[in-house]
């Protein structure tokens, strides 16, 4: 049996999404995997161009859990950028729900047969608790699938970035940065 451990480290922005100052970046998503199910949803982090910030270690880890030779990790996660505030004290009913939404798509596809990109958009459903009449700007989307089996300590780079030639026009440059743990 392999213990996997998945823990943001930090974001780093070299270009923000908003051209009047700074985003407010935030995650939203879920693992799965072994007998553990992790829904995932960060406090927004206000970063401006060229900055690099860690997330608040209550958010941090993404993953804590043992997983039998063979099995894997799956899921993912999607980044945002704030536009209008959210009523963050819901904060603890927003994870219950993703985690339900998560539930349930694993209990009608089953542990092994469901998929990353299920996981995900099931994640992603369960925050509209928080929504407001707003939408926030998705930055970009990642489908995770982490084997039990791979180096002790694993640092992992997730870029998501827009550039447009037309001036005016809204752009981005983020990368997300994780260290997967298996002992």
């Amino acid at each position: 049996m392999t213990r996997i451990r998945i823990e943001l480290i930090d974001v780093y922005c070299a270009d923000t999404e908003d051209i009047t100052g700074a985003d407010d970046f935030y995650l939203v998503g879920a693992l799965v995997g072994g007998d553990v199910t992790k829904a995932i949803l960060t406090r927004p982090i206000k970063i401006n161009d060229k900055q690099r910030k860690q997330f608040n270690p209550q958010d941090s880890v993404l993953f804590d859990g043992n997983l039998l030779p063979g099995q894997v990790i799956k899921g993912g996660l999607k980044a945002y950028d704030e536009d209008a505030g959210k009523d963050w004290s819901k904060y603890g009913d927003t994870i219950t729900a993703i985690s339900s939404m998560v539930s349930s798509a694993i209990s009608a596809a089953g542990p092994y047969g469901v998929l990353a990109g299920t996981i995900l958009s099931a994640a992603t459903t369960g925050v509209g608790i928080l929504a407001s009449l707003d939408k926030d700007d998705l930055l970009g989307a990642s489908e995770l699938e982490i084997s039990a089996v791979g180096p002790a300590n694993e640092v992992r780079e997730w870029k998501m970035s827009k550039k447009n030639t037309f001036v005016g026009w809204s752009t981005w440059d983020y990368t997300v940065r994780f260290m997967i743990s298996r002992s």
